[in-house]
């Protein structure tokens, strides 16, 4: 049972109103005087009573979408002089970290910091204040499994999207660490319901946490008698927030392109469209391009969107632990063999289909989809907490998944034409068909490399693997070197001569 899993919520959740009183316990605890250390969200009106010998300002340790969620708000009053360091921009809903001398203000029970140094902070600290709440992997995934009522691996899929991405060391791609989840279809139903249930997900996550256009709020606190603006930037979660974007190309508004291009978001973009292409720019780019082919469903889920600030540290948390993925890591060296061994299985499998896929700007372009797969690695890895041969084995599993889904979509009429496409690629004047087969195993493993060179040794196993014999294998890479399609910029490693 799910409340048995989930102990007790109320002894879980973090809420608005434990934060403030943990927030106002410390504040009592410094005497006038003492130096103090502490982050909250800059709030640009002066304090009631507010003296004159200063600037003075106040720091909330909610955030802008907590505030009137909680039942007490424990405001402390900063003052600002000519000798305070500010390294941040001043404007309210900025997350900032101050150092400076405990005293008292002049209005009520409220205490006042005079500022030594105030600076921007990461936002991501203050959802990490309670990482001891972190939840578990288990009941990460029976939240979502109470919420989305999908097939696994598409509930999963959305699950791993939400811990975004690491960074991939070395990468020639400037993307930053959003992830894009799509799920299409010819079934303006079948999308409706994925986006619903994508939508009321997203929703749950704080306002300055959503990408959202010209976000602003305004807020009134009667007991202080003010009211002051909130600009919030930097949101990280998206999901189209019309149901007529569900038709366009890429199914996000103008003004989010963007972020979407440059993967600065995490997107839950599902999409209606006409006849599938091979070259569609949304499954393109996507970690995980699901064909779905009947409605999900979804509920509202109490537990879920109580524990929202639970999730949010455990994602924080796990980001903390797995900024990034370095392509020479052990594991991930097993991950690119893994994947090559993938892509050789299914050019067995698929043939020429499968190799007109992984063309230029197709779905299954080799070296985009490596790097979308590793990014999708690195999702799975935080929610696991590392990288093991099981996730290893979950992504090369889905991965397949989609490629059958796809080339059992994709029309004839559709294939026909990126088989010309590839027939056209494929050189005249290479007569030898093993010669071919050759340079396009070089060609995967190239793909898969950070710099761009393969090592004799690696590519002499891949064609071994490949169905080459040993000595035929030794031959064919002298013969691409002597023919002037590879050369060897060092010893023992090898890249390819692009045509110009």
């Amino acid at each position: 049972m799910i409340y048995a899993l989930l102990r007790s919520v109320e002894r879980l959740a973090i809420s608005p109103s434990k934060r403030a009183r943990d927030f106002q316990r410390v504040i009592q605890s410094y005497k006038n005087g003492e130096p103090i250390e502490v982050e909250g969200f800059l709030i640009l009106r002066p304090p009631p009573n507010v003296p004159k010998d200063g600037v003075y300002y106040l720091l909330s340790p909610l955030s802008p979408s907590e505030l009137s969620k909680s039942d007490i708000r424990p405001y402390v009053a900063i003052k600002i002089t000519e000798k305070s360091r500010i390294n941040a921009e001043l404007k309210s809903g900025e997350y900032v970290k101050i150092e400076g001398i405990m005293d008292v203000y002049p209005f009520g029970n409220m205490r006042l910091i005079h500022i030594i140094s105030l600076e921007k902070a990461s936002v991501e600290n203050y959802w990490l204040q309670y990482k001891e709440l972190a939840l578990k992997k288990e009941e990460l995934e029976n939240l979502i499994e109470g919420t989305i009522n999908a097939n696994y691996e598409l509930r999963q899929a959305i699950l791993y999207s939400l811990f975004a991405s690491p960074s991939v060391v070395g990468s020639g791609r400037f993307w930053g660490e959003g992830v894009t989840f799509s799920a299409l279809k010819n079934d303006l139903k079948i999308v409706k319901s994925l986006w619903e249930a994508s939508k009321y997900l997203i929703n749950l996550f704080p306002e300055e946490l959503i990408l959202k256009k010209g976000k602003a709020k305004s807020f009134v606190d009667d007991n202080l008698d003010l009211d002051f603006p909130f600009f919030f930037e930097g949101g990280r979660y998206y999901s189209p927030s019309t149901k007529s974007l569900l038709k366009k190309e890429i199914p996000v508004a103008e003004w989010a392109r963007g972020y979407f291009e440059k993967k600065q978001a995490v997107f839950l973009t599902p999409k209606v469209y006409k006849r599938i292409s091979p070259e569609d720019p949304l499954a393109y780019t996507s970690e995980t391009p699901f064909i779905v082919n009947e409605p999900i469903g979804w509920e509202k889920n109490r537990e879920l969107e109580q524990l929202i600030p639970n999730l949010l540290a455990t994602i924080f948390l796990e980001k903390e632990k797995i900024p990034s993925l370095n392509p020479s890591d052990k594991m991930i060296e097993k991950f690119r063999e893994r994947f090559e061994r993938w892509i050789f299985r299914n050019a067995r499998e698929y043939g020429e289909k499968f190799d007109a896929l992984r063309l230029k700007g197709m779905i299954f372009e080799t070296n985009t989809r490596y790097l979308l797969s590793l990014r999708l690695l690195g999702s799975m890895a935080r929610f696991e907490g590392e990288v093991n041969t099981h996730i290893i084995s979950a992504v090369i599993n889905m991965n397949q998944e989609i490629v059958d889904m796809w080339i059992n979509e994709i029309s004839e009429r559709e294939i026909l034409k990126v088989l010309e496409i590839y027939e056209k690629y494929i050189e005249r004047d290479f007569r030898n068909k093993r010669l071919v087969m050759a340079l396009r195993v070089f060609m995967d493993l190239e793909a898969t490399s950070i710099d761009g060179s393969v090592t004799r040794e690696e590519f002499y196993k891949a064609l071994v693997e490949y169905g080459f014999k040993p000595s035929y294998a030794e031959e064919v890479i002298e013969r691409l070197i002597a023919d002037g399609y590879l050369y060897e910029p060092f010893i023992g490693r090898l890249k390819m001569i692009k045509p110009e």
